[in-house]
């Protein structure tokens, strides 16, 4: 029994240290991208950790009975730790990289407490609380002392008579030619559909971006990646800008965030303006469970089956719907992001998970893991391997992504405010699944299946049910469109006015170009793709008109497209349409210049160093409250 207690106090003190020194590691990530679980989280990962090494402690009990058996049973958990490692490890260098060291330093740490402990047999376990405290808290620490201060929150001014309560929901990485309302053959989103007859849908939105942070950067400003500057090249979103949330909590909103996707936080600027955000994200991982070892052996083990925090989302909107009071002095402004149907695809529940397909669990979750791991530089999988089943568990993710904003409705419906809400669905960019180049997931291209997005707008009152618009439009008019819905003051700032027009069939095309733009992004990992638009280094910019489509590159290239011949986007026409070409790329710069776009290749401003309003927009702020 003496020598199980010993295998036993060994296997907690190194999983303690393992865990310790993989959340150190962490840092380094967390300090690049201003984001990440919160400390709930991060010690649940810790709890599982320390309890794989209690399990391996035991097993490797018996190695204490030889002569220098506690180095022996040490080298012997970082070995098998190392192993369990690499048996679920993502194919992918970055991570390759790193697998070694929580092992590695978890061995290092518990040699030193074994000499540490002959003389002081608590200081080990002392210095081990402190070490893992200290990685806890340090994340928090750096974005309390690193993020410019809110300014104070003053009291909220009387809301207009009548205000509709607005909710704004994001559904994540979903792209419209995999939901059936916009003529996909799979029932992915019956849910959507529903609510597609009861407001209006925009069949040919584009997004100004083709990732979280850039996007929902442009939805809460109403402007251009290359101008609110929050992008891949400079992941924090300034205050020179209004956000929407705080352009209707100075029109007596109150406001409140509900998401688990980590790139809408505090410390990338995203949520100012909300009185209230939730710790979905910081309680569950989200998609970040993918990168989590521990989580991922669990997963091996069939032991966990957990989606990426929308069920979480759900509840709290629901919750918020059910103890609000139907009769508020205020009306509210609750914005959610459904992050169910981004990579890692197997991250479902499993109703979901295998809504399309018939393989094997094992089967689909290693290649899932594979094609995240691609999206950081691995080799994924042959294409004719992998098509099928990626997009097999995609459309279980569109699915249950409509089944998530079905329980919104339903809970609007149930409180009785439906009809009083100004209920807006889209989504922040789509996903590429292997139809260029091979490559799954999103962020480093403009094609069609990155770009093109469902959204949808319901309010009784304004719009009419089942209007379907087929003139292009840009998601960032969503901005506007709100303002308009609630009867509300555009700030002088948005670039995209208000699609309401188009849903009322009182205008035939938007007021303003239509574009998307992508900044230098290293996430597809340094790997050569051989396709014109899956380059790391170029900066892109997009512009539609019609059918035509014309992608700028930062070298001086241009791609043009003709959507209408060729909606796969398989032949540029750049070479055959010079006569086309020359106009797009005409008509872009004028563009350019009417929003007051940099150039493509021009050096991009960091954080506080962006460019300064003019003095006339500044003077617009200050006169309609939203600047001092």
């Amino acid at each position: 029994m003496k020598l199980l207690a010993r295998g036993l106090a060994l296997g907690v003190a190194f999983g303690l240290a393992a865990a310790t020194v993989e959340l150190w590691l962490q840092l380094v990530p967390f300090i690049e991208r201003r984001m990440g679980p919160g400390p709930s989280f991060l010690l649940q990962t810790t709890g599982l950790q320390v309890a794989l090494g209690a399990a391996l402690g035991l097993a490797a009990s018996p190695l204490l009975l030889l002569r220098g058996g506690r180095w022996i049973a040490v080298a012997a958990l970082a070995l098998v730790w190392w192993g369990l490692e690499r048996s679920v490890g993502l194919d992918s260098p970055l991570f390759r990289r790193f697998e070694a060291l929580p092992p590695a330093g978890g061995a290092l740490l518990v040699s030193l407490g074994l000499l540490l402990a002959r003389r002081r047999p608590l200081l080990p376990w002392a210095l081990g609380a402190v070490l893992l405290a200290g990685a806890v808290v340090t994340p928090r620490l750096y974005l309390r002392a690193t993020t410019p201060p809110a300014p104070p929150r003053a009291e909220l001014p009387p809301a207009p008579p009548g205000a509709p309560d607005v909710v704004v929901v994001v559904l994540d990485t979903v792209r419209a030619g995999n939901v059936s309302t916009y003529g996909y053959e799979r029932p992915t989103a019956p849910e959507i559909d529903a609510l597609a007859a009861e407001g209006a849908v925009f069949l040919d939105a584009t997004s100004p971006a083709t990732w979280s942070l850039p996007s929902h950067a442009s939805l809460f400003t109403g402007r251009y990646p290359s101008s609110h500057n929050a992008h891949a090249e400079n992941r924090y979103l300034d205050a020179r800008y209004p956000t929407l949330a705080q352009v209707l909590e100075r029109s007596g909103y109150e406001t409140f965030c509900i998401t688990a996707n980590p790139w809408i936080s505090d410390g990338l600027g995203l949520t100012r303006g909300f009185a209230w955000q939730d710790d979905s994200l910081r309680a569950v991982g989200g998609a970040g469970l993918g990168f989590s070892f521990i989580h991922r052996l669990l997963d091996r083990l069939g032991l966990q089956e957990a989606d990426k925090g929308g069920a979480l989302v759900a509840s709290r909107f629901e919750l918020w719907a059910r103890q609000r009071p139907t009769a508020s002095e205020r009306p509210a402004f609750v914005f959610l992001n459904f992050i169910e149907a981004h990579f890692p695809y197997h991250q479902l529940p499993h109703d979901y998970l295998r809504r399309f397909t018939d393989l094997p669990y094992g089967q689909l979750r290693s290649l899932s893991l594979d094609l995240l791991g691609q999206q950081f530089g691995g080799r994924g999988r042959p294409l004719e391997e992998a098509a099928g089943p990626a997009r097999d568990m995609y459309d279980g993710g569109v699915a249950y992504t409509s089944h998530l904003l079905s329980r919104v409705v339903e809970a609007l419906r149930a409180r009785g405010t439906l009809d009083r809400t100004v209920l807006v669905a889209l989504a922040d960019h789509g996903e590429l699944l292997g139809e260029h180049g091979g490559f799954f997931g999103h962020g480093p291209s403009l094609y069609q299946q990155s770009v093109g997005v469902p959204l949808l707008v319901r309010y009784p009152p304004r719009i009419p049910a089942g209007a379907r618009v087929e003139a292009p439009v840009s998601t960032l008019g969503v901005f506007a469109t709100v303002l308009d819905l609630a009867e509300l003051p555009p700030p002088p700032t948005l670039q995209v006015g208000s699609l309401v027009p188009l849903a009322r069939g009182e205008a035939k095309a938007q007021d303003a170009p239509i574009l998307s733009e992508l900044h230098r992004n290293d996430e597809i990992g340094g790997r050569d793709w051989p396709d014109p638009q899956l380059k790391a280094k170029p900066r892109y910019r997009l512009l539609r008109e019609g059918s035509l489509k014309l992608v700028a590159l930062s070298t001086g290239e241009h791609l043009l497209y003709d959507l209408a011949a060729d909606p796969g986007e398989t032949r540029d026409l750049a070479s055959e349409r010079p006569a086309d070409l020359a106009r797009m790329v005409a008509r872009l710069e004028e563009a350019r210049a009417q929003l007051d776009l940099p150039a493509l290749d021009a050096p991009i401003a960091a954080g506080e160093q962006a460019p300064e309003l003019d003095e006339a927009t500044k003077e617009q702020l200050k006169a309609l409250g939203y600047a001092e």
